[in-house]
């Protein structure tokens, strides 16, 4: 037995009252000697016995009466069974139901899916709670959404919210959500509180598993939870757990090469996983067959895809549906351009073409015959640095700086604001640049020019590429051996790069001995390039090789992705898009993905750091989200929302684990043989027992009425 007011114990003090009154009212008298008093006192002695048992028996029952009413006023209250005997046990309870609708519950079991069953069994739970108890209902995932944010005692209406609440995809983490739970019920009064978790028993949904059981056991005396598992023991589920553009610069009507990763989560081998590419809804028009799928492996397979027209498209990887039809489909958005428009500075032209230091360049960005040039999709122009200066950046998409001696502060000043817009930049170094110049005014490069290394008239390669263990995402092609190798240029000399302190710089690509190669670093909306040698033969023998293309070709297509990196996202996180200011105060409607009727949200384009910013930040669902605006020009673009990978993972808790949780919390499957019900109601824990004391205060207080009266009477 515990007390929920244990401080109105101290009442039960109060029965030291009527003994001292006892005691007082027996204190020896001044005897007065009265020849009359002889005949009274011989009645007394007479019955003094009779008078001593009475006075001893309405103390008591006083005494009896005050400790009644302080225990009443204490709210006395069982923790076992106990309570629901005699008809203790109708306690109204309080209670909070954390209802699991993350992206596993969406699997099925041919017949039904984890969430319905989630609902249902919510809605037993319900009819095992006596009448007027109040209840709170909570969606949950990695974050908690109170439907029903307060116990409410209007159980219509909580059935009537756990009938129409729907699953996202977002991934699950419990601790937080029962950590808020506990809280809220924490601060009820009431005996019996229950917390009633129903979920599939995903193992990756208990992450921090010692501090989730530890919280469980400190609040397990006052609040009861209960974990109703609605999950199967069928762990099988083939998966897309990753879809990429890997190859190709995204542009009108080019094959473009698509990476679609396929992850066996279960304990058996699949075989003959088909595997379809289709853009933006239509037929699929690339398919591929991973033969054999080992159990817990992943395979990639590379399709193919064509982008008919500039803007905005979804591209969707699919898997024939299985029981857990949510992940055998992922998508992006891709942004196509129909030209991209690149600004070549040449630091030494030479006298013929081919003594330019951006000829091998010319040549790799724009692989046709000249009669095809102007239909080519990449566009060049090439300045010297005395034209440089005048040239306007906003009009091109990359620039790339060829052995430049140095630029005119005004030059520096624009590059750097074209950055900040979204535009590209390579830097290639030569024998003609100003080292000192580089490391100290130009501040949005990812790394500093050490002293050149090698002897360029000798022709001995100091330095040749790392032949594999290719990591970014420009280079990650060359892991595959059938792309080739990027080890077989030789580099007879080059500038040590040093990683920038500013900026976050990245490593692309080493040479063998570890120093970095090339380097990258995002600035502003754009992105910078730098490679550590010559764009032309005058100090490797790069521009010769069959990777010197692809690579050219794969930076750019990172550069111009940088632009439009956030039309992916993961599921849960905002989608942010910045835009020109004419489209600021704008109106937006984004069609929502959601499941089973698509929903529509409305918002505004809002200005923040001198920039229209288009913000939305319910990506709950996985999918393709649409945006439009109207006005002069009209907005539409797509962006995607990908769901974790992780959470295709169905494997459940184990039985050790199940063994632990068992020992804070009552666990029960459903559906049983035995109802929900009947199985919560073997089990009544926290029954409220004051009403009965205070009746049999009430009951002591009449009996001591009566007896007073009745002793008082003359004898």
């Amino acid at each position: 037995m515990y007390f929920l007011n244990p401080l109105l114990l101290l009442g039960a003090t109060a029965v030291g009252v009527p003994i001292l009154l006892h005691l007082i009212n027996r204190r020896r008298t001044r005897r007065v000697e009265w020849a009359a008093m002889r005949f009274l006192q011989a009645s007394i002695e007479k019955h003094q016995r009779c008078l001593e048992i009475e006075d001893l028996i309405l103390l008591l029952l006083r005494c009896l009466l005050i400790v009644l009413l302080a225990l009443a006023l204490a709210r006395p209250a069982l923790r076992s069974g106990l309570g629901a005997l005699g008809g203790l046990g109708l306690t109204p309870a309080t209670a909070l139901i954390l209802l699991d609708n993350s992206y596993s519950m969406n699997a099925t079991d041919g017949a039904q899916m984890r969430f319905d069953k989630g609902r249902k069994a919510a809605e037993e739970f319900l009819d095992s709670l006596p009448g007027g108890s109040s209840v709170a209902v909570w969606l949950i995932s990695d974050r908690a959404q109170p439907m029903i944010p307060e116990p409410t005692r209007d159980l219509n209406l909580v059935r009537k919210v756990l009938r129409e609440s729907t699953l996202c995809d977002r991934g699950s983490r419990f601790l937080p959500s029962l950590q808020e739970a506990v809280k809220l019920l924490q601060n009820r009064s009431g005996a019996r509180k229950e917390l009633c978790l129903i979920t599939d028993g995903q193992a990756c949904a208990w992450q921090r598993w010692g501090e989730l059981l530890s919280l469980l056991e400190t609040t397990k005396k006052n609040i009861r939870t209960r974990v109703i598992l609605v999950g199967d023991t069928d762990e099988e589920n083939t998966g897309i757990s990753d879809l990429r553009m890997t190859a190709g610069l995204p542009s009108v009507d080019q094959p473009l090469r698509f990476e679609v990763q396929v992850t066996n989560f279960g304990r058996n081998d699949a075989r003959q996983v088909r595997v379809t590419l289709a853009v933006n809804g239509d037929p699929p028009c690339d398919e591929g067959t991973i033969e054999w799928l080992p159990a817990g492996d992943s395979r990639s397979l590379s399709l193919f895809a064509r982008l008919r027209s500039d803007g905005f498209h979804s591209v969707t990887a699919r898997l024939a549906p299985d029981r857990l039809p949510a992940d055998d489909r992922r998508s992006m958005v891709v942004h196509a351009f129909k030209d991209l428009r690149v600004l070549l500075a040449d630091g030494t032209p030479g006298r013929e073409p081919r003594e330019s230091s951006v000829f091998f360049l010319q040549q790799a960005l724009v692989p046709v015959p000249r009669v095809e040039a102007a239909r080519y999709f990449i566009k060049t122009t090439v300045v010297t640095p005395s034209e440089l200066p005048s040239a306007r950046l906003d009009g091109f998409d990359v620039v790339i700086l060829s052995d430049l001696f140095d630029l005119p502060d005004e030059t520096v000043a624009a590059l750097e604001q074209f950055l900040a817009r979204g535009g590209g930049l390579i830097v290639f170094p030569g024998p003609n640049c100003n080292r000192a110049f580089y490391n100290t005014r130009l501040a949005f490069l990812p790394a500093r020019l050490e002293e050149p290394r090698g002897d360029a008239e000798k022709q001995d390669a100091v330095a040749m590429f790392q032949p594999k263990d290719y990591e970014h995402p420009i280079v990650t092609l060359w892991n595959d051996p059938a792309a080739g190798t990027l080890a077989s240029a030789r580099f007879y000399r080059y500038y040590p790069l040093r990683p920038a302190t500013n900026g976050a710089p990245v490593t692309v690509l080493r040479y063998v001995d570890g120093t970095p190669a090339v380097m990258e670093q995002t600035v502003g909306l754009g992105r910078v390039v730098l490679f550590s040698s010559t764009a032309n033969t005058a100090w490797n023998d790069l521009p010769l090789r069959p990777a010197f293309v692809p690579l050219l070709y794969r930076t750019l297509g990172v550069i111009l992705a940088r632009r439009h990196d956030n039309l992916n996202v993961r599921v849960g996180e905002p989608f942010v898009y910045r835009l020109g200011l004419e489209y600021h105060g704008r109106e937006t409607t984004t069609l929502i993905p959601s499941l089973p009727v698509p929903q529509r949200e409305y918002g505004r384009i809002e200005i923040h750091n001198n920039a229209a910013v288009l913000r939305h930040a319910n990506t709950d669902y996985a999918g393709v989200y649409e945006i439009e605006a109207a006005g002069d020009p009209p907005l539409k673009l797509r962006f995607a929302a990908q769901a974790q990978a992780a959470e295709s993972n169905l494997r459940p808790l184990s039985l050790a684990e199940m063994n632990q949780l068992g020992r804070v919390a009552q666990v029960l499957t459903y559906p049983s043989e035995i109802a929900l019900r009947t199985r919560i109601e073997q089990e009544i824990v926290g029954s409220e027992v004051w009403w009965p004391v205070a009746l049999l205060a009430l009951l002591v207080g009449a009996v001591e009425t009566l007896l007073a009266q009745r002793f008082s009477r003359s004898k």
